[in-house]
């Protein structure tokens, strides 16, 4: 967004040598296959930056993961509806600011569709 951002977010450098977390959301269908969540406008109506922002609250109560079923319903009637909801995150260590080891891939959260 520069230059219309918020100058504190380029006012310090990352560090090289982190973790990196990657949250994100994957689905079980009525089809019978694993999606991933589209977490966009035009997907559920819901950003990943809003789920990122909850993580905390969806890992200690999983069914406000429905709020996700529901948006994506909504949007979407004719396509397979999701059944099962998963809320995930790969984590990747850096090392002078390049990957190194596998990235580590947990379930954080779980949510039947009723």
């Amino acid at each position: 967004l520069f230059p219309f951002g918020p100058m504190a977010q380029y006012a310090t450098s990352p560090n090289l040598n982190a973790s990196i977390n990657s949250s994100y959301v994957l689905a079980d269908t009525t089809a019978g296959v694993r999606v991933p969540v589209p977490l966009n406008a035009t997907g559920t109506g819901i950003g990943r930056a809003e789920v990122e922002g909850q993580l905390a609250r969806i890992i200690d109560d999983p069914s406000l993961l429905g709020v996700i079923a529901r948006a994506y319903r909504e949007l979407h009637p004719d396509r397979p509806q999701y059944t099962h909801l998963y809320l995930m995150r790969d984590t990747t260590d850096l090392e002078n600011g390049k990957a190194v080891g596998e990235k580590v891939t947990s379930m954080l959260a779980q949510w039947e569709v009723p």
